[in-house]
């Protein structure tokens, strides 16, 4: 009886304990930005209540970039006031994995690194402080989904563990996107029509880039509102109909002469057409606009 006294003494002073502490990795990558952080990402070892690190938790989660932990005193004290809370480091990091790959696979690229996921059942990757990071992979210049191989070392401990992941290389490009749903039946299509915007793609697809010239185009199919507009959408119209004159402009690095000639079959923007120019005399030139076409001599 009198031991069993003296355990539930000693079980109840470290019940009440108003100090504990906190070993806790220095550097902490979610695999993405707004990833919840649970007691197990950040602690490598505690002492502490579950009340007091599922609050830690809280405060890490709604953070970003570097949090001393002084402020995770002070915000601790207000809810724990007769707590003394020691941390073993005075900051916590917390970083993007996905930028991370980014910085040390693709700098200075128009590639991004998406979805990133642990093949090893992973919610985030902690390293202590000594701990040094090297990023492996062979085909990560190239657009699609990779495996990614994580070696971490700590040069002063000569200790290596390694962790794997899996990500979405994709490229950033400009794309065209349609400012309205516009009809397969509109004749001609008008810049203000569309707006540039940027997109992420894991493919060299066929989306459209620029508005240059869009006015010699019509949809062949309904596009829709906000919509990315592909080449494939788009066919061009007639520019120049046979029988109709067109304007011809002869050009050099001296003159310019300007001409009425017959085209002798209807053509498209950029086709090459064959003209009976003054005299019956065959000419051929470019198709630059509506009626419009020019030689370079």
């Amino acid at each position: 009886m009198k031991k069993l006294s003296l355990f539930l003494f000693f079980f109840s002073l470290a019940a009440n304990s108003t100090e504990c502490s906190i070993e806790s990795f220095s550097k902490i990558y979610r695999t993405y930005k707004e990833q919840a952080i649970q007691t197990k990402d950040f602690v490598v070892q505690s002492n502490c209540e579950d009340e007091i690190l599922n609050k830690i938790s809280a405060l890490l989660s709604s953070a970003e970039g570097t949090l001393g932990t002084d402020f995770l005193k002070n915000e601790i004290k207000k809810d724990f006031p007769q707590l003394e809370l020691t941390f073993l480091l005075n900051k916590i990091s917390l970083l993007d994995l996905s930028e991370a790959f980014k910085e040390k696979l693709a700098s200075g690229t128009n590639l991004s690194f998406l979805q990133t996921r642990s093949l090893n059942g992973l919610n985030t990757l902690g390293l202590v402080e000594g701990e040094q990071m090297r990023v492996i992979c062979d085909s990560c210049q190239s657009l699609g989904e990779k495996t990614i191989k994580v070696d971490i070392v700590n040069p002063i401990k000569n200790s290596n563990r390694a962790a794997w992941f899996n990500s979405k290389i994709m490229a950033k490009i400009k794309v065209v996107k349609a400012s309205r749903n516009i009809s397969f039946q509109q004749q001609n299509l008008k810049s203000q029509d569309f707006y540039i915007d940027e997109v992420n793609t894991m493919s060299a697809d066929n989306s459209l880039t620029t508005l240059e010239n869009i006015q010699f185009y019509k949809s062949n199919k309904t596009i829709m509102q906000n919509s990315v507009v592909s080449i494939a959408d788009l066919q061009s119209i007639n520019l120049i109909n046979y029988g109709t004159p067109v304007q011809v402009s002869l050009l050099n690095q001296n003159i310019s002469l300007h001409k009425s000639a017959m085209p002798l079959r209807s053509a498209r923007f950029g086709d090459i057409v064959e003209l009976k120019g003054p005299n019956n005399k065959n000419l051929s030139g470019k198709v630059v606009d509506f009626n419009k076409v020019v030689i370079e001599l």
